[in-house]
Formats: C-alpha cells, sequence, structure tokens
C-alpha cells in the first residue's frame, strides 16, 4: 500500500471485518442455538414423564437421573416437595437457593444458567448444565466489549505509526519556522507523508541555499564598500586646511556609512552562525569597563559566564548607548547572579517604549513611531539580540517601575 488513504481505509475496513468474525465465532462457541435450549427442555420433559411413572421405585428414578445427567453432560438434581436438599442427584448437585426453586424454566445465576421443571407432587428437577451457556445478555456484551478492546489495542500500532510521521514533519517545520534552517525530516515510507516530508525537505535546502547566499552577499558588499569609503576619507585628508573645513559634514557621512558598515558585517557574522571565541569571562569586571566609558557606576554580584568577551562588550555598550540616544543615559545598571543564569539589567527614565511597538524593537533597522532618524541605524538591539542567542540565552524589554525602560539579559552561567 503506498497511498494514505489506502491505508486508512484498508485498516478501517479489516477491524469491522474482523470484529465481524470474531462476534461471530464467539456467537457460535458460546451462545446457546434454539437447538441447544430445545434438547435441555425436550430431554428434560422426557426424564420428568419417567419420573412421574407410578411404577418407578427410587433405583429407577436414580437410573433415570444418571441417564439424564450422562446424555446432557449437566448436573441433575431432584427435590422433593419443600426440600431445600436433594433427594436424588448426580455428581456433584447444583443447588439453587429457595426463591429459585419456586420458578420453573430457564433462570441465570451466578454459577451458570440452569433449567427447573416441576413435577407433580410439588417435586423439583434441576437441569444444570456443565457447559457455561451465555444466555444472558449482558454476558455476551461484555464479550463483544472485550474483542473491541483487543482490536483497539492491535490497531493502535498502525495509527500511531501515521500520526508519529506527521508529528515529526510538525517537529521539523517547527524547528525550521524558529530559524533552524538545517532542520530535515526523516523520509520513511511511500505514501502521501513520505511526499509531503520529501517536499518538506526540499524546500527547506533550497530556502537555507538562498538565506544563505543573501547573507554572503551582504557580508561581501557590506566588506567591499569600505574600500571606496577609506579611499574617499584619504583623499579628503589631502585637500588643502581651507577645503577641508568645508567637507566637515561629507566626513560625518563616511564616518556614519562606515559605521553602518560595522554594524551589517556583525550582524552578517552573528546570522551565519560563526564560532565563537569562547572563554571565562568575569561578566561584573566586564560590564563596569564599559559602563565607566558612559561614567555609569554597576551594582554587581560575582558571576562568570562562558562566551565572547568582545561580543560581550558589544551588547553591553549597545544598551547603554541606546539608553544614552533615547533617554538621556541610564539610571541603573545591575549583574544578578541566579540558579544557573546571570542577568544584565539596564534601566533608563525615559519616555519607555510604546506597547505597540515592544514586539518589535529588536527587529534590524526598526525604529519606533517618534524616535529622531539621527539616533541610530536600527540595528543596536538587533544586535544586542542576536549576541544574546548566540550566546544560548535571551534579551527581553518591560516597563520600569515608575516610568522609563528596563531590558534584561539572561545569559547561562
Amino acid at each position: 500500500m503506498r497511498r494514505l488513504h489506502l491505508k486508512l481505509y484498508c485498516a478501517i475496513v479489516g477491524t469491522m471485518l474482523v470484529f465481524a468474525a470474531s462476534c461471530a465465532v464467539a456467537w457460535h462457541f458460546f451462545a446457546p442455538s434454539r437447538s441447544t435450549l430445545a434438547e435441555v427442555e425436550t430431554t428434560s420433559a422426557l426424564a420428568a414423564a419417567l419420573l412421574e411413572d407410578p411404577g418407578a421405585d427410587e433405583a429407577r428414578q436414580r437410573a433415570i437421573i444418571a441417564s439424564l445427567s450422562q446424555q446432557m453432560h449437566a448436573d441433575v438434581a431432584l427435590f422433593a416437595a419443600g426440600a431445600k436438599v436433594p433427594a436424588l442427584t448426580s455428581h456433584t448437585p447444583y443447588v439453587p437457593s429457595a426463591d429459585q426453586l419456586e420458578r420453573s424454566g430457564w433462570q441465570i445465576t451466578h454459577g451458570g444458567p440452569f433449567y427447573s421443571l416441576r413435577l407433580e407432587g410439588g417435586r423439583q428437577l434441576v437441569v444444570h448444565p456443565r457447559r457455561q451457556l451465555l444466555l444472558h445478555g449482558l454476558h455476551m456484551g461484555m464479550l463483544l466489549l472485550c474483542i473491541a478492546a483487543l482490536l483497539a489495542l492491535l490497531t493502535w500500532p498502525i495509527s500511531r505509526g501515521i500520526t508519529a510521521r506527521l508529528e515529526r514533519l510538525r517537529a521539523g517545520v517547527q524547528q525550521f519556522g524558529e530559524g533552524n534552517l538545517a532542520a530535515r525530516v526523516a523520509v520513511v515510507g511511500h505514501d502521501e507523508v513520505a511526499a509531503l516530508a520529501r517536499s518538506f525537505n526540499e524546500s527547506a535546502d533550497r530556502i537555507e541555499k538562498l538565506i544563505t547566499a543573501h547573507k554572503l552577499l551582504l557580508a561581501n558588499c557590506s566588506h567591499e564598500l569600505r574600500t571606496p569609503l577609506a579611499r574617499m576619507r584619504l583623499a579628503i585628508e589631502k585637500l588643502p586646511e581651507a577645503e577641508r573645513a568645508s567637507s566637515s559634514e561629507l566626513v560625518r557621512g563616511i564616518a556614519e556609512l562606515d559605521a553602518l558598515i560595522g554594524e551589517m558585517l556583525l550582524s552578517s557574522r552573528l546570522d551565519a552562525a560563526a564560532p565563537l571565541a569562547r572563554q571565562e569571562v568575569d561578566l561584573p569586571a566586564l560590564v563596569a569597563e564599559e559602563a565607566a566609558h558612559f561614567d555609569r557606576d554597576v551594582v554587581a554580584m560575582p558571576v562568570t559566564v562562558n562566551g565572547d568577551p568582545a561580543l560581550l562588550r558589544r551588547l553591553v555598550r549597545n544598551l547603554l548607548d541606546n539608553a544614552r540616544t533615547h533617554a538621556g543615559g541610564a539610571t541603573e545598571v545591575r549583574v544578578e547572579a541566579a540558579e544557573g543564569v546571570a542577568r544584565l539589567v539596564i534601566e533608563d527614565a525615559g519616555a519607555g517604549v510604546p506597547e505597540a511597538d515592544r514586539a518589535r524593537i529588536f527587529e534590524p533597522f526598526y525604529r519606533a513611531d517618534g524616535a529622531a532618524r539621527g539616533s541610530g541605524f536600527g540595528l543596536g538591539l538587533a544586535i544586542v539580540r542576536q549576541i544574546a542567542t548566540a550566546h544560548r540565552g535571551h534579551v527581553e524589554y518591560t516597563p520600569r517601575t515608575g516610568g522609563g525602560s528596563r531590558f534584561t539579559v539572561t545569559l547561562p552561567r
């Protein structure tokens, strides 16, 4: 079977056929046929007629009961009128309760069904078949329920085999959507699920190649742009002093463009998941050195992290520069140690970020409404998030109590 719908169809039809066959077998072997019931009733009536024969003495009656027991494969007992103990029996007697002896016909008990026939003079003939006939509907229903439960257990691997592959496909798509471009799904089978997994893998390969090419193009373009910028800066420096003063705006523009290219190069390197120069870093000391350039004190707890010192310095510098640009400077810088993680908290008392912009402030080149166009390139916070992610950490923004912003970077210790 190479088609999923055929597998499902055959599984359903097959289960129904097996259930029907099982019910037929159970009914054949366990449920009494009308001929079986009639046989017990007819033979018991014949034995009752012989027992009521006036010439049948006790020995004759005992022989009749023994013959009936042998022919019917049943326990047979003859009760005298009003007696609770059988007068004549064969094998192990079956003794019904007093209430059951008052009734004639088929009766269902915990010991199984038995047939009772009242004779003349108040005597009672009780025939208890040794074969447990399922005359009670509840018994048959329980048997069919057990068969259904067994079939459900047997069909579980079939359904689980189908859904497990769908679950793996879902997990692969989720990983790919979360940014793991190397996520692929194992192709198992030859049905629609396998075809879908194969199509996903092919699409993921194409997307990964396109994004990789895009990153390489961006990195190479950014790198190559620095060469003409360096020539322009050198040409300006060679101008006479009078002309150089009039070119100050051009010099400033070249410096900003060079800084933007540097940001783009760093962002491209982080996107490309380049290996980090990891080492043990004294986080409070590193933060204190960077904060000193912004004339800010640091409240810190001793904690070390494993990471790239240059990138961690850039992370701290970008957060402090963001606070200075948009809020006049950080009001508090803290380094906290918790179980398994280290936290860097930088707060400011500025206007804060509008709620509508909070979900996007870490996107590249995004600027909140009202932000000054000369206040940066829109890459600072994006690089902060990239550096935190590269160190298996994360950064989040929350409003500061009393107004302002709070940026919290969490890194594994």
